[in-house]
């Protein structure tokens, strides 16, 4: 009776265990989706969702039409932040942006340790888009150093338009320490960067989302340059909710052979 009150007690806990890290896994606990359809005006404040901090930008940055977009090239760089949560020892960070640079000079987006910091002087894990000769540059950082993919949009392995926005995909495991990027444009796709060994970037380098504009068309051009989805997440590591389900499996298991 003892044992199988014991074994009843044990199932219950790791029961509740379950339940509470698959909410926290499926659910996307920490989750910012923003498609800018909602709140126009200024980037600057915007809200974003629990555990997120708000977004810290110029002035230029403005939020209309559906996209992020400037209204000025004054000062020569326009920056905006916002803070992400903690990042986790065996969390997994995922960033979907899609983004169409328009001008001189590029869009830059990617992590930074510090809040309202440009990426190219403190960005880690950043991508350098270039518009005036189209090119995807991916520097593993600090700043512009580490530069680790470089294409032009016209290279075949990519074949894509530079008149239509691209989708970056990153993931980056923490466990791991590796990183994995994505781009689609058009009906086209390519992968960037398979498992790259990032471990170099202290998880600090995470605290924050960062994206910037030098050179870039404004919101009131025909052809601006523009940010128009954004998704970021934080989920824990699945194996840690696949062995607490093979222990409840080994458990329930023992339970009934006694019985």
């Amino acid at each position: 009776m003892k044992i199988n009150t014991t074994i009843r007690l044990g199932l219950g806990v790791l029961a509740a265990l379950c339940l509470h890290i698959s909410g926290n896994l499926y659910g996307a606990s920490y989750l910012y989706q923003d498609d800018f359809s909602a709140n126009a005006g200024a980037l600057n404040g915007r809200a974003t969702a629990s555990g997120f901090g708000a977004w810290t930008a110029d002035s230029a940055f403005q939020v209309g039409s559906d996209k992020i977009t400037i209204n000025s090239n004054t000062p020569d760089y326009n920056k905006a932040t916002f803070a992400l949560p903690t990042l986790g020892a065996s969390d997994t960070l995922s960033l979907s942006i899609t983004v169409r640079p328009s001008g001189s000079l590029f869009t830059g987006f990617g992590f930074t340790s510090g809040s309202d910091q440009y990426v190219s002087n403190n960005g880690f894990n950043w991508i350098y888009f270039a518009s005036g000769n189209p090119t995807i540059q991916f520097l593993r950082g600090q700043g512009p150093t580490g530069l680790n993919y470089s294409a032009a949009l016209t290279d075949p392995a990519l074949d894509f338009n530079a008149s239509l926005p691209t989708t970056f995909e990153y993931t980056y495991s923490a466990s791991a320490k590796t990183l994995s990027l994505l781009a689609s444009n058009g009906g086209k796709s390519s992968t960037l960067l398979n498992n790259l060994d990032v471990s170099t970037t202290p998880l600090s380098g995470y605290s924050n989302f960062a994206l910037m504009f030098q050179g870039q068309e404004l919101g009131t051009s025909s052809n601006p340059a523009y940010v128009d989805n954004l998704s970021i997440s934080i989920i824990p590591e699945p194996s840690t909710f696949s062995m607490l389900l093979c222990g409840l499996g080994a458990m329930t298991a023992i339970y009934r052979r006694r019985r």
